[in-house]
């Protein structure tokens, strides 16, 4: 793979940071910038938990920006995922002992839509990760349409073929604003979709959890200690245990072997009765995830967790 930078569109959210963890792991020297978003919880409580997280990763030195407050125009009702990920968006784990003491930067403060150009132009191209809703991405798109030709790999973890998480319909990424998503499946040429019908099959068992956490290390610790709040969470819900979702997005970036893919368009549907839906369409932009090895992955990301 080219070593070219990366942008990380990220809302933490535990799943996200077992993400981070995946990422950083295997390749955060290429990471350029983190952009926060709205959606498991604020932006205020994810752009926080983006800081600690690079913190407690060892990888304090990346810059965190923070991005969009709440969907854009549309038919979107603005609401969180603190049911799955707590209130903090960590399992409660913002204010612990596990979390305190890390040397924490502050976020890049100002126009984040000119940061995060100023920081793809400067790096030539780059490749974006989106593991939230796309309101930041499809902003960045209408301020600066140019800007879609020096993305080179677009990764993004939303949607659900003929499902959803927040409704029978919708998946939460794409419910939060279904207009943004439609916007950029249709805008970038080349993307990798990573719906629920695959995230859904990559999940910790209670058994998983404590292996990881017995590693001991702090951020096996820590990892272990969110993922076993997110179980419970999960299992509430009526999911069988706590899912990677975003990490596997992750991993169908860096490691799109262990995945099957169907080439083909995306439609977001935007009215209010079916918002969030997204349906296969003719067309060939998208690289649609349907399969993967789920023991594999959770392999690949406890490795990284320990």
């Amino acid at each position: 793979m080219e070593k070219r930078s990366i942008i990380l569109d990220t809302d933490p959210g535990i799943d996200d940071a077992v993400a981070m963890a995946v990422l950083l792991r295997a390749c955060g020297g290429r990471v350029r910038l983190v952009l926060t978003t709205y959606g498991n919880v604020s932006v205020d409580n994810t752009t926080r938990n983006a800081l600690r997280l690079l913190a407690l990763l060892g990888a304090g030195e990346i810059p965190v920006i923070r991005g969009a407050e709440r969907p854009g125009p549309g038919n979107a009702v603005y609401e969180d995922a603190s049911y799955i990920h707590g209130g903090d968006g960590l399992g409660g784990l913002q204010s612990a002992d596990l979390l305190n003491g890390l040397p924490i930067k502050g976020a890049i403060e100002g126009d984040y839509l000119q940061a995060v150009h100023d920081a793809i132009v400067e790096a030539g191209s780059a490749d974006y990760i989106a593991l939230g809703p796309l309101t930041n991405l499809s902003a960045l798109f209408t301020r600066f349409p140019d800007i879609v030709g020096r993305l080179r790999r677009v990764a993004v973890m939303g949607g659900g073929m003929g499902l959803g998480n927040v409704t029978r319909f919708a998946e939460f990424n794409f419910h939060c604003h279904a207009e943004s998503a439609r916007h950029v499946l249709a805008a970038v040429p080349d993307i990798v979709l990573v719906p629920i019908d695959v995230t859904g099959q990559v999940y910790f068992n209670l058994e998983q959890i404590a292996a990881v956490g017995a590693a001991g290390t702090p951020v096996a610790r820590a990892m272990g200690a969110m993922l076993n709040a997110n179980h419970d969470f999960c299992v509430a819900c009526g999911d069988p245990g706590a899912i990677a979702h975003d990490a596997t997005a992750v991993l169908a970036y860096l490691r799109p072997e262990l995945f099957e893919f169907r080439t083909c368009g995306i439609h977001v549907e935007c009215g209010a009765q079916r918002y969030g839906e997204s349906t296969i369409t003719q067309g060939n932009n998208v690289r649609l995830a349907t399969k993967t090895d789920p023991a594999r992955l959770l392999d690949i990301i406890a490795e990284s967790l320990r």
